[in-house]
């Protein structure tokens, strides 16, 4: 009895999870997609957004009335946590060459007259020059000017009620008569490292498996290597251990960086979570399965690892923007939400957002794990299949080869 005949599937399935992390961890740039990403990205990109919110902006006022009524305006915004009044420009024009220059981000302008305007009852008005090509600053400064525009014509109001013989609470009542209660809810500071950084760390995990499963699929291929064991007449038997002998490596390797960015890096950042840890883990187990086959599906593709790294690396941002963290889902067009569906992440972000964040349950995100399963299922399918139509090619290429020698 020979060799290959006493190894078994299980036996062939523990070869090939051997070879597979052998491959990965004498592999540098492998090692350094696979393992170092996970630690890097989520690092980084969480210290980036340690403050949370973007604070103390850096403004201008313009201030042409220089009245007690203006300077009051504008220690009001200056007091604010938003925005910071760092300087007060004579005009416009000396505004402008700073907002140039980049020392501030905005101008705020109150007109002259402003006082008068005020104490006549007259309306009053302030202009707001923001960065409209950057959103966060200039919804920072416009939201800004808008809170203390409402506090200070409050007050305004409360004095001239008062001031036609209304009490105190009488005047605050006329001022405004509901009382609008707003509750933010699973996000409650507004805080955008807690609104992003959840899914991010999702779409890293998945592009990183993407990549470093491509970049090790296109050095095999250069090496022209066979990645069976057992001869030719006998690869049939060997596709299932194979396949599943390279998913299992990835999965240990994956089930680390889980741990470490979903777990340690998560808690350790204060992002929120209201969620079941093992109801976090069932629905990224069938995510990481689909990852992974679609990954060594994708590597049959490519034939040097450079080849793999440009075309995951193109993959990157639009499986960012797909995924619903950047734009809203529902905004996009049907058909690319359609087509947006054939990356595990498009799915898995969405329902790991609910449990982690909302705190729902296992069964409120169920329609989304059983597409995950079928997802990885029919990624499964298709490597099995690509990998017998590559031995039956193969032997009829040996067969041929035979043929013509004799």
């Amino acid at each position: 009895m020979s060799k290959e005949t006493r190894i078994n599937s299980f036996e062939l399935m523990v070869i090939h999870f051997k070879n597979e992390l052998k491959a990965i961890f004498t592999d540098s740039g492998a090692v350094l997609i696979l393992v170092g990403a996970l630690i890097i990205y989520p690092l980084l990109y969480s210290f980036g957004y340690f403050n949370e919110v973007l604070t103390d902006l850096p403004v201008g006022v313009v201030d042409l009335d220089q009245s007690p009524i203006s300077r009051k305006y504008t220690g009001m915004l200056d007091a604010s946590r938003d925005v910071s009044v760092i300087c007060k420009p004579q005009d416009l024009k000396e505004a402008e060459d700073l907002f140039m220059a980049n020392e501030i981000s905005g101008v705020l302008l109150i007109p002259k007259g402003f006082q008068q305007n005020v104490l006549s009852g007259k309306q009053a008005n302030v202009a707001v020059y923001a960065d409209g090509s950057y959103m966060l600053k200039y919804k920072t400064f416009y939201l800004a000017t808008a809170t203390v525009n409402a506090y200070f014509s409050g007050g305004i109001n409360v004095k001239r009620y008062m001031a036609e013989g209304k009490s105190f609470q009488q005047a605050q009542v006329a001022n405004s008569p509901f009382d609008v209660q707003t509750h933010v809810l699973y996000n409650p500071s507004g805080a955008y490292g807690s609104f992003i950084m959840p899914g991010l760390i999702i779409i890293i995990l998945q592009q990183t498996l993407l990549i470093g499963i491509g970049i090790l699929g296109g050095t095999f291929s250069e090496s022209k290597v066979s990645p069976f064991v057992l001869s030719a007449k006998k690869r049939v038997k060997e596709i299932v251990p194979l396949l599943l002998g390279r998913v299992g490596a990835y999965v240990l390797i994956s089930m680390f960086n889980i741990c470490l960015a979903v777990v340690v890096i998560h808690h350790w950042f204060n992002y929120p979570d209201k969620g079941n840890m093992l109801d976090v883990m069932m629905l990224l187990f069938p995510f990481v399965l689909a990852v992974i086959f679609l990954g060594i599906g994708l590597s049959t593709l490519f034939k040097h690892r450079e080849s793999a790294i440009v075309f995951m690396m193109f993959l990157s941002p639009i499986a960012l923007f797909l995924s619903g963290i950047s734009w809203p889902v529902s905004a996009m067009p049907e058909w690319l939400v359609g087509l947006s569906k054939i990356l595990p992440g498009t799915t898995a972000v969405p329902a790991y957002l609910r449990i982690r964040t909302m705190g729902i349950g296992l069964t409120d995100v169920k329609p989304e794990l059983l597409f995950l399963y079928a997802q990885a299922a029919v990624y499964a399918a298709l490597t099995l299949t690509y990998f017998f139509v590559r031995i039956y090619f193969d032997k009829r290429k040996s067969a041929s080869s035979v043929k013509k020698v004799i």
